[in-house]
């Protein structure tokens, strides 16, 4: 055996808890991109309901876009978004897994404060 137990390159077991590691995080990733793709769509729809309904969009921002370029500025600004989070993956995929958390989860919130909003009109 070559050197100590920590510095030994005859340790299979490293490197396959490594590659089992990988193989989940992917996992994890590709599941948070399913949801941030769903959340979007969610999040889009949710947000055409509620202002074909009469209620006014919440982020001032977009509502300010929204009346002055119509709701095609949601879905634009949306995919804005989701394409400069794929480029940031690219260009850092080790952190595959944050971004995709970071776009998940507002995205999510949001959709449930629709849901809500929506279902007390």
């Amino acid at each position: 055996m070559r050197g100590s137990l920590l510095t030994s390159l005859d340790r299979p077991w490293v490197f396959e808890a490594r590659s089992v590691g990988d193989a989940d995080d992917r996992v994890v990733e590709r599941a948070l991109w399913v949801v941030v793709l769903a959340s979007l769509a969610l999040d889009v729809s949710t947000t055409w309901l509620g202002l074909s309904m009469g209620l006014a969009e919440g982020n001032p921002v977009m509502r300010w876009a929204i009346d002055g370029a119509g709701f095609g500025a949601l879905a634009a600004a949306k995919l804005l978004v989701v394409g400069g989070a794929v480029c940031l993956r690219a260009a850092r995929p080790r952190h595959g897994t944050a971004i995709a958390l970071g776009l998940a989860l507002p995205w999510t919130v949001t959709v449930l404060v629709n849901a809500v909003v929506l279902a007390s009109v």
